[in-house]
């Protein structure tokens, strides 16, 4: 069954903020690529916000169709909903869509709600750039980052940790996927050995350059700068970013950057715990929200107000966690990291 939704603006007699709506319904048997004919319209006038007027369920009922050309609706740049089972819906069923693989801050400040163990959640860690303007020789760093077309900020995705040591993956699998950065089969000294656990670092290995030009000691400069002078480097010749961060790595492998990263999640956790306590307090305050009946509420004239305050409540509390719960289990991914690189490293 396909639902033809036509939203066309009252321009004079009715207020701007309301839409006028042709909900037209078709068997999905028909072609579509012929125009409609001999179907029931009805118009209706209502406070629709357009597209996303459906509620959003990881089990989409339906989805959004864009008819650029009219072929399916008859109108030109029209947009339908095409529902997602050959099976009609039952009657009085809603209708919701899938808003698509979004983590729960994007959810939140968009929407405003929040999927509870949300699979697309992500953390962000960042680099401040005053801090970076602080550091030893910053000029040249930033010089080199540059280079690189480093970036001081990186989305860590939930899922990065199925891959990690203690991901839901199995050994086998991790130890199949090949490193594919710029520095995982060769070292130019012959000095420096590829890490044993470099398939399954979670991290972008363009953020560990990043980490490791940042992390750079005065001497590791040095010697950075004679491995680039071995390929032609100058500052009037232009060297690969892949070059670069090979060489970075060769001189000063994983210890500086994962302890830097150390630094980073542990700063963002202490952030998150002194603004809203530490992830067990959140847990137990959800379940405080789910154990409330209706019949708590103060009175029936102020539930539906009360109600939806608890609901934006327990929104920021399930979003705040789920960070906490993000850097947690990173934390842990790169401090197992740092004991492993320090025992290759010795």
């Amino acid at each position: 069954m396909v639902f033809f939704i036509h939203m066309l603006l009252c321009q004079n007699t009715c207020s701007p903020f309301w839409q006028e709506i042709d909900i037209t319904a078709k068997d999905c048997s028909a072609d579509e690529n012929s125009k409609p004919s001999n179907t029931e319209s009805i118009w209706v006038e209502g406070l629709v916000p357009g597209i996303d007027f459906c509620n959003h369920n990881v089990k989409a009922l339906a989805t959004w169709e864009v008819d650029s050309v009219g072929n399916a609706t008859g109108i030109p740049a029209s947009m339908y909903l095409l529902l997602a089972d050959k099976s009609p819906a039952e009657t009085g069923a809603e209708i919701c869509i899938n808003y698509g693989n979004k983590g729960n801050e994007e959810l939140l400040y968009l929407y405003g709600f929040v999927v509870d163990n949300n699979p697309d959640d992500y953390l962000m860690v960042h680099y401040p750039l005053e801090a970076l303007r602080q550091i030893q020789s910053a000029d040249i760093k930033m010089k080199l980052l540059e280079m690189q077309k480093g970036e001081l900020r990186c989305l860590l995705p939930r899922s990065l940790l199925d891959n990690g040591f203690f991901g839901i993956r199995s050994s086998e699998d991790k130890d199949s996927k090949k490193n594919t950065g710029p520095f995982s089969s060769f070292s130019w000294s012959g000095q420096r050995k590829v890490p044993s656990y470099l398939p399954k670092i979670v991290f972008p290995h363009e953020f560990m350059s990043t980490l490791r030009t940042i992390a750079m000691q005065e001497h590791e400069l040095e010697q950075v700068a004679s491995l680039l002078g071995e390929v032609g480097y100058s500052e009037d010749r232009e060297t690969s970013c892949a070059a670069i961060q090979s060489a970075i790595w060769e001189v000063c492998g994983d210890q500086g950057a994962l302890g830097l990263l150390v630094d980073l999640l542990g700063v963002k956790m202490a952030e998150l715990e002194e603004g809203s306590g530490t992830e067990a307090s959140d847990a137990e305050l959800l379940e405080q929200f789910d154990s409330i009946q209706p019949e708590d509420y103060a009175s029936e004239s102020g539930e539906k107000h009360e109600r939806k305050s608890k609901t934006n409540y327990r929104s920021c509390v399930v979003y705040r966690r789920g960070q906490k719960q993000l850097t947690r289990l990173f934390l842990r991914e790169v401090e197992h990291l740092l004991e492993l690189s320090a025992k290759e490293q010795s």
